[in-house]
Order: structure tokens, then sequence, then C-alpha cells
């Protein structure tokens, strides 16, 4: 784009939208000038704290706007994204891209035709933990992920998969470049009528295997993950502040802690959206990423539907 300041707006006044329209509001590349919610009050609530305009409908954003943040619910992510991809608008959608694979390829579809931007708020990718583990992953063989927690009492419009492990499953496609093999997979519902337990086992064509958990219904909170890889063994917390090299030699057992220093990885992901725009350049986790995670969970969806295998 050919100008400094990019004219931005947020779609949808909750819980993380109304994180976005703090980070978005303390960047000088940014002119948040409007909120929107179909809840009128929260709105106006939200626009007010920022000293910005609020609306009730995205469709008043068009011609409007040069680029929107999308953080309403999964199940409305197509309808709100489609209106604004077709009508010229950057976006970039929380996590999970969509609902369904067929919506994930079609907003893919109409942002490359639009030749507008497209992101998916995948967090972990600003985790440093992350970024400092993927450094030192050598020929994954096996993951172990886990990510719990007790139910927010926000979100629950469509299940654990897709609102969870959704994020590990990004990190796993980070980690082989293969196809999937063999999935299977089983769930519970606990406290929504959606899954609310999920565990699924993954084959890669590669030989990886990986054994994904994830619960909303769980009174402890855990997000990290292990890798047996060429070089022995790999611990990420997630949610802490180190990654751990545990090695075996002829029974001894050895750790190499890598400390990582903590960043804000919500601002981290809100500021390579706005400079990849100012910049032109290729969105920080792209439409097609976001697209692969939901054909995956599509099909540890369909494996539990099926009895368990797909």
């Amino acid at each position: 784009m050919d100008r400094d300041v990019i004219k931005l707006a947020v779609v949808g006044a909750g819980y993380f939208g109304s994180f976005h329209c703090q980070k978005l509001a303390a960047l000088p590349e940014v002119e948040l000038s409007v909120v929107v919610d179909i809840d009128g009050e929260r709105a106006r609530a939200v626009g007010k704290q920022y000293g910005v305009e609020w609306l009730q409908s995205h469709l008043e954003l068009i011609g409007e706007v040069d680029a929107a943040v999308v953080a309403v619910p999964t199940s409305q992510h197509y309808a709100v994204s489609t209106g604004l991809l077709d009508a010229g608008v950057s976006l970039l959608v929380e996590k999970p891209l969509a609902a369904t694979n067929e919506q994930a390829q079609e907003l893919c579809r109409l942002a490359a035709e639009r030749e507008v931007a497209l992101q998916v708020g995948h967090l972990e990718r600003f985790n440093p933990v992350f970024v400092e583990a993927l450094k030192h992953i050598n020929q994954p063989k096996k993951i172990d992920m886990e990510r719990s927690g007790p139910y927010p009492g926000r979100g629950g419009d469509v299940g654990v998969v897709l609102e969870l492990m959704s994020h590990d499953l990004d990190i796993l496609l980070q980690l082989t470049g293969s196809r999937v093999r063999r999935v299977t997979a089983f769930g519970e519902s606990v406290c929504t009528p959606f899954l609310d337990r999920a565990s699924a086992e993954i084959e890669f064509e590669d030989g990886l295997r990986a054994s994904v958990k994830a619960s909303r219904a769980d009174s402890t909170r855990a997000r990290r993950f292990r890798v047996a890889d060429a070089d022995g063994m790999l611990e990420a917390n997630l949610a802490g502040s180190f990654v751990e090299r545990i090695y075996s030699d002829n029974g001894h057992r050895s750790n190499e802690r890598r400390m990582v220093a903590r960043n804000d990885p919500l601002l981290d992901q809100d500021m390579a959206f706005v400079r990849g725009l100012l910049n032109g350049s290729r969105p920080a986790v792209g439409g097609e990423a976001g697209r692969a995670v939901v054909a995956l969970a599509a099909r540890i969806i369909d494996s539990m539907q099926n009895g368990g295998s797909s």
C-alpha cells in the first residue's frame, strides 16, 4: 500500500476483539477507525474506550477501511469474511480460519481472486517458546501434544478440535511436509453440546506419528508438547519460559535448558499483519496454512464420527 498508516477495523468486540483493539490502537502504523459487533451495547462500549466509531454490521465497513481483524465466533467466520474479502478488504481472521474445509477453501480462493491479504490468527507461531523449539527439532519421529483447561464460558460454538486442538495441529504441520496416512480419534461432550475432550493419533506418510490431546473440561491447564527426534527428546512448555533438550547415554540422563524471553504474541501477530500490508510481504500465517489446519481438523472429526478411524 502506498501509505504509512493502515485504516483498520475490528469486527467482534468480545474477549479477543477487545484485546486486538488494545494492541492495534498502540501501533503508530494503524488508524483504528471502527469497532463492529452485532451487540450494539458492546460495540459502543469498546468504541468509546478507544475513541472510535462503532457499528453493528460489518458490511458498513466496505469502502471505509483498508483491512479488518475478524474476531467473531468461529461459526460466523465464513459469513463475515466472505463479504469483506469479496469487497477487497484484507483480513486477519482469528483461528480457525473457518468451521469447515469447504468454507476455508472458498476464503482462500476469494483472497487470491481479489488480490488481498488473508492472515490467520494461529498465535502460537508468535510464541517465543515455539520459535525456539523449532530451531532445535531435528527429524521428528514421535510427537506428543497436550492442551487443556477449564471451560472459559466463551466460545463453545464449535467443538474442542477446532477451538483448541487447532493450535497444536498448526504446530504439527510446521514439523512435517508429509501427507497424513491415517487418523484415529475419539472425543466426548462434557459441558457444551459439542465435543469438549478429544484425542487423536495421527500417522504421516514420512513415518512421523503424533498423539494430540485437547480438553476444555479439565481443572488443570496445560500447553505443552514433547518431540522424539534424531537428537533425543525435546520438551516445550508453551505457557512457560524455556525449552528443554533431554539426552540419554548408557542409562545416564542429562538435561539442557534454554531460557526464552517472554513477549506479547498478540501484539507481535498484529504488528506482522499491519507491516505485511505496508510492505507488501506475504502474511506470516497465510490462508492456505489456516486451510490445512481446518482440513486436518475435519479429518479428525470425521474419524470420531466413523468409529475412531479415517
